[in-house]
């Protein structure tokens, strides 16, 4: 991924991100916790990114520091360390360093408040566009992010193991391939898929994206 591209995205879509974290992400000391060093981070990585996996979430609970910090929070209440275990520190090749980003641009910790609209899908186009591939794989985070992407695009679903739903989308010079996952952040009664998102996000490294 080249610096102009990066500095782009930074600067038009800050709630964007990558599948990169500081090795000790989130314990102190880690880059993150210094949330305006994560775009040099970033850049320092550049090599290893890719912007044909993308992981889409719906929005995001809290305010950003910085560009890039999104997905980031050093912090284990916020439970972005999850990703970093499953896809980093599990190994996973064809998802480290894919792009992240959330459907819509909103601030809210309250995900039922949040309605995604066509203006949002555009803008995830956008993003997409910009970086310039004319095949992706989107992994949405929950149903929500999903949805969404169906209705608008209107494609039929499919499920496959483990508990994944997937989808199909082919536009003009542009193919999208979507899954929905688990989210990573869920807790108490829903702990159960916390490790069915690891075993998702293990099948799509080896056996679709």
């Amino acid at each position: 991924m080249d610096s102009a591209t990066l500095g782009r995205l930074a600067e038009q879509y800050p709630w964007s991100s990558w599948v990169v974290w500081d090795d000790s992400f989130p314990d102190d000391d880690c880059v993150e916790e210094c949330p305006e060093r994560l775009f040099e981070f970033v850049q320092n990585h550049a090599e290893m990114l890719t912007g044909e996996t993308v992981f889409v979430g719906l929005n995001r609970s809290d305010d950003l520091p910085a560009p890039f910090s999104n997905f980031h929070a050093p912090t284990r209440t916020h439970y972005d360390y999850r990703l970093k275990e499953f896809v980093q520190d599990g190994g996973l090749r064809r998802l480290h360093g894919a792009y992240m980003t959330d459907l819509v641009d909103e601030v809210d910790a309250d995900s039922h408040n949040v309605d995604a609209t066509d203006e949002d899908v555009a803008v995830l186009l956008e993003q997409l566009q910009l970086l310039g591939a004319d095949e992706y794989h989107l992994i949405c985070f929950g149903n929500d992010p999903f949805d969404a992407l169906v209705e608008y695009f209107d494609v039929d679903v499919s499920a496959h193991p483990p508990e994944l739903r997937c989808a199909t989308v082919a536009l003009d010079g542009l193919m999208l391939h979507l899954y929905r996952v688990w989210f990573y952040g869920l807790y108490g009664a829903n702990q159960d898929k916390v490790a069915v998102l690891e075993r998702q996000l293990q099948t799509l490294n080896e056996q679709v994206v």
